[in-house]
């Protein structure tokens, strides 16, 4: 889109026909939907050095630019956060130098202002935005309270906080970030689901489990606000939560287990349209939280099943296999329990083989498969061994 904006602009000037200021800032506008901040603000000094007014709405263009690349850059980072580990081997060019855009926005905020034209609510929230994606907590709050003393045009609005948010989170600003979020709710505005998930981040990089188990009861509409489709949790909310609590402590154990049977009655996780069943579960794609809650769930689900007469089997899960695995030649690995990673083991699979042993009492010993490594198998056998000592118990 963006390489059309610029070859219609080109093909404007080579008729004789001079862009005006609206379609500069439908190009800059392009340019920052599809990441090209740099091409945005080109255009926009183009406006300068040929003398043309640049009003409110392109400088927005050109701070909306910076704050879309800006988070674009955090989403993909998010994406990585929560499947971390799931694969063996990712590529990841993460150590390249970014540029800080952050600076640039605020470099236009001071210019709009120097130019006399006055920023409102949206500058300010893709300002904000901007710092926001690159953690920038306190230009951020600064932001913030500009917003706030000033007038109606430019008071916080749900985007501006949601960001300033983040900022905090990703800093471990998380009293900033408590804040923030109760400020927004002072000001009558009502957090979505991005709010939220913004604040549980918050809180798992400080470990505070006690208010992020709050934040997620008044998600699902047990505290004093009520239940919103807009606000309900989703799996970033399911991992940042199941994150912060640790599995040792008692407490904290009826806590996650609480929590994933919500998280399965609302079909987040372990879906009823899915193809698992009772015995066999697919873990793949889940982060390693979401899939230690897992299996408790899984093997209290089974526990219970099978006090109401069911017969025992085998239990499968199904973790996937890693990217060294499959680009192996024929796909398979040695297809014993002696598989290591250089063969094509999961961080996921052993992982689950792990909790399995050190979260259970007694511990269950799974195998892998000869001809599905990406699976864990706990025999029949074991798991009766198991479920006697829990009637016992």
């Amino acid at each position: 889109m963006w390489r059309k904006a610029l070859s219609l602009l080109d093909e404007m000037r080579q008729s004789g026909i001079e862009p005006t200021g609206f379609t500069y800032s439908a190009a800059i506008s392009a340019c920052g939907n599809g990441g090209q901040w740099e091409r945005g603000l080109e255009l926009l000094y183009q406006m300068r050095g040929k003398g043309m007014e640049i009003n409110v709405i392109t400088y927005n263009a050109a701070i909306a630019a910076l704050a879309n690349t800006a988070k674009k850059r955090t989403s993909t980072k998010t994406t990585k956060r929560i499947s971390k580990d799931v694969e063996e081997s990712s590529s990841s060019n993460d150590g390249d130098r970014e540029e800080e855009l952050w600076k640039h926005a605020l470099d236009l905020l001071e210019q709009m202002k120097k130019d006399g034209v006055v920023p409102d609510a949206y500058s300010y929230s893709a300002a904000i935005s901007a710092c926001g994606a690159e953690g920038r907590w306190e230009e951020a709050l600064n932001l913030i309270k500009i917003m706030q003393r000033g007038g109606r045009r430019s008071r916080p609005n749900k985007i501006a906080y949601t960001a300033a948010i983040s900022a905090c989170g990703r800093s471990g600003e998380w009293e900033h970030a408590m804040e923030l979020f109760n400020d927004m709710k002072k000001d009558g505005l009502q957090p979505d689901r991005v709010s939220y998930n913004a604040l549980l981040y918050s809180l798992r990089v400080a470990d505070k489990a006690d208010e992020a188990y709050e934040i997620w009861n008044e998600m699902c509409g047990r505290g004093e606000d009520s239940d919103d489709r807009w606000s309900t949790p989703d799996i970033i909310t399911l991992t940042d939560v199941l994150g912060t609590l640790d599995p040792k402590g008692k407490k904290n154990k009826q806590r996650i287990d609480d929590i994933f049977r919500e998280a399965v009655k609302r079909g987040i996780v372990i879906r009823e349209d899915s193809l698992d069943s009772l015995w066999e579960v697919d873990l793949s794609g889940m982060s390693f939280p979401v899939a230690r809650a897992a299996c408790r769930f899984i093997f209290n689900r089974g526990l219970q099943a099978v006090r109401e007469g069911e017969a025992v089997e085998d239990v499968t899960l199904i973790t996937g296999v890693g990217v060294s695995h499959r680009n192996a030649p024929g796909g398979q690995g040695r297809g014993n329990d002696e598989q290591d990673r250089s063969s094509g083991a999961t961080a996921l699979r052993e992982y689950i083989r792990q909790i399995l042993r050190d979260d259970f009492d007694p511990p269950i010993y799974c195998s892998v498969p000869q001809y599905a490594a990406g699976t864990v198998v706990a025999s029949k056998e074991i798991m009766q061994k198991w479920i006697d000592q829990q009637n016992v118990e």
